[in-house]
């Protein structure tokens, strides 16, 4: 079962009875007091059964308690925890209620960590109210001291000096607690507290001079410490008596009226009269939490509800920040999906766009591929520092000033060189027409390094005889026209015949029959030819020729 966090039940025992009071966010929603006898046991048991959800505070009220001021070498972590044990087992072995306070640490060389070790020499006034809450398995937070919560009744007082002796009126009786610079350091419970008006001042003077005794012979002060006695009442009926005290005493004392404070803690005065100890309970439920001397056994059920409760918060927050991302991710989702159905759109449209723009372009015969080898063709002649443009006209001149009709053009290979001898690669065998004709290679491995001017351009040509029936005679007479027209251009400096178009077939044989149906078979009549052009300067025109169109 979780852990109600808004309520909280404060308790204080003292050695006659227990008050027991209910805290709402704060606010003090009712109180009870049983006594400590076995119906005061069994009202209580059945008290905590309407609260079984609630945690539960124990303040211990008691005569038989112990202080003693260590100080311990400074150190940290499982080692400090393990100094402390053993110093609790030292002093306080066989008692089950003992902690120790820290106080603050020396600011000499060594820096010691200095200790307030406390513990209740005798429990059993609260071993019958422990048992009725083990019980009824309520959680149980911790059991506290009250004089540590009066030392926080010290700092909610802004009670300054260095040397104070707090007096309280309880209903257990007159509890004095030393404190040095607002620190605890030793307290004393005095019961049974005269009733008669006429005999408190005396018994606040008595009681107050053994107090002091006692911190003497302890070394807690000294004979001229100014000790400043600080006496607390809702009705300012202890205003006479610390008047009296200062003049017998000669010591600095202080009246504190809790009426203001109390209301500044919600707290009514007329239950401050009945029950002071609500003051302190008060303050132990606003979240005032002071050391705690319960072992640990009787507090797991409250830690493994913080563990429970904790988990479950985490279980929460997980699952709210798992909704949040589904729902993020959903958000995501459907803004994608809307992104995609307004791209598809889009592309319908833009697609119906391009189509009616595309009714309107021109029909060309060239495929994509073609054009894409022009393009290519393009950027490769215009990285070379000469165009093929002169060789190229050269070649269409003489065809056309020839009126060679059967002259076919299958290859053009365009080479720029320093050496006039080059050869050329080409074996004579054709290609197919689709590969071959009217193509044009250059020497795309050639760096150019050397001067342009000195370059010599140099045409490998290769061509054929078309509708070639065997007629040899004719076909050299067209090939000798060809060289001619060639020759006759003043921008040729050489041509040279390489191949003529002569019958090199292996069918052809001396030895053959007339009527061998292979000596009849005409091959095609191929020649080859190697233009050299005379040099000519290198100039900007000449590449610019190139990107013409």
């Amino acid at each position: 079962m979780l852990q109600d966090s808004q309520n909280k039940l404060v308790l204080c025992a003292t050695a006659n009875n227990l008050l027991a009071g209910l805290w709402h966010a704060g606010k003090l929603q009712g109180s009870q007091t049983f006594a400590n006898d076995e119906a005061g046991h069994q009202a209580f048991a059945e008290f905590l059964q309407q609260h079984p959800a609630t945690p539960v505070c124990l303040i211990a009220d008691a005569v038989e308690e112990d202080y003693r001021l260590e100080s311990l070498p400074h150190t940290a972590g499982n080692a400090k925890r393990e100094l402390i044990t053993r110093k609790l087992n030292q002093f306080y072995r066989g008692l089950d209620y003992r902690t120790a306070h820290f106080i603050k640490r020396d600011k000499d060389k060594r820096k010691d960590d200095n200790f307030l070790f406390v513990a209740l020499n005798n429990d059993d006034f609260l071993q019958g109210w422990v048992r009725v809450i083990q019980s009824v398995e309520v959680q149980l937070v911790g059991v506290y001291l009250l004089p540590m919560l009066s030392q926080v009744l010290v700092r909610q007082l802004k009670l300054m000096a260095p040397h104070i002796l707090l007096c309280e009126k309880l209903s257990s009786g007159l509890r004095q607690t030393y404190l040095h610079n607002g620190r605890l350091r030793m307290s004393r419970l005095v019961p049974n507290l005269p009733t008669a008006t006429n005999q408190l001042g005396y018994f606040y003077l008595v009681e107050t001079e053994k107090t002091r005794l006692y911190l003497i012979s302890q070394r807690f002060i000294s004979h001229e410490t100014p000790l400043n006695l600080v006496l607390l009442s809702a009705d300012g009926s202890t205003q006479q008596i610390s008047q009296g005290i200062s003049q017998e005493q000669g010591l600095e004392c202080s009246d504190v009226n809790l009426t203001t404070f109390a209301k500044s803690l919600g707290l009514p005065a007329n239950l401050i009269l009945q029950m002071p100890e609500l003051l302190h309970m008060q303050l132990l439920a606003n979240g005032h939490v002071v050391d705690n001397l319960a072992p640990a056994d009787l507090t797991k059920r409250f830690q493994f509800g913080k563990i429970k409760q904790a988990i479950i918060v985490a279980s929460v927050v997980i699952a709210v920040l798992g909704l949040g991302a589904v729902g993020w991710m959903f958000k995501q989702g459907l803004d994608n999906k809307a992104a995609l159905t307004q791209a598809e759109q889009d592309t319908v449209l833009q697609q119906h766009r391009y189509d009616e723009v595309a009714k309107n372009f021109p029909v060309t015969p060239i495929g994509a591929n073609d054009l894409k080898v022009a393009v290519e063709l393009h950027l490769a002649i215009a990285s070379y520092p000469k165009s093929p443009r002169r060789m190229m006209q050269v070649i269409s001149t003489a065809l056309e000033q020839s009126s060679l009709e059967n002259v076919q053009l299958d290859r053009l290979r365009w080479v720029l060189s320093g050496d006039i001898n080059i050869k050329d690669d080409d074996k004579f065998i054709p290609l197919p027409a689709s590969n071959a004709s009217n193509s044009l290679q250059g020497n795309s491995n050639t760096t150019f390094n050397a001067d342009p001017a000195k370059l010599n351009e140099i045409a490998f040509v290769t061509a054929e005889i078309s509708g070639f029936t065997g007629d040899y005679r004719g076909a050299l007479n067209s090939v000798n026209r060809f060289v001619a027209s060639i020759k006759a251009d003043n921008r040729v400096a050489a041509v040279e015949v390489l191949q003529e178009p002569v019958n090199v077939s292996s069918f052809v044989d001396l030895q053959g029959s007339t009527t061998d149906e292979q000596s009849t078979q005409k091959q095609p009549a191929f020649f080859k030819l190697k233009v050299i052009l005379k040099p000519q300067q290198v100039q900007t025109e000449n590449l610019a020729e190139v990107n013409q169109p």
